[in-house]
């Protein structure tokens, strides 16, 4: 994962790891603060999902690789 990322430091301790996710989840408050509520339309009459099928690592591999990439024209993930 992250390819032409500098590579991370080899040792980052509890309190930086923390105080990353503090501000991350600080910071998509904050973008998203005056976000409208989110809205769900109901399903049509009669419809139920009844089936289910496994999934495989090759088939998650895949749909992740197809979504946009929100950061880099090279981010890919290495499996």
């Amino acid at each position: 994962m992250g390819r032409g990322r500098v590579p991370a430091p080899s040792a980052v301790g509890a309190m930086a790891f923390h105080q990353h996710f503090d501000a991350k989840v600080a910071d998509v408050r904050a973008v998203t603060a005056d976000a409208p509520p989110p809205s769900f339309t109901p399903s049509a009459p009669g419809c139920l999902l009844a089936e289910f099928r496994l999934l495989t690592v090759a088939d998650i591999t895949a749909a992740v690789r197809a979504l946009p990439s929100k950061h880099t024209a090279t981010f890919l993930f290495d499996v």
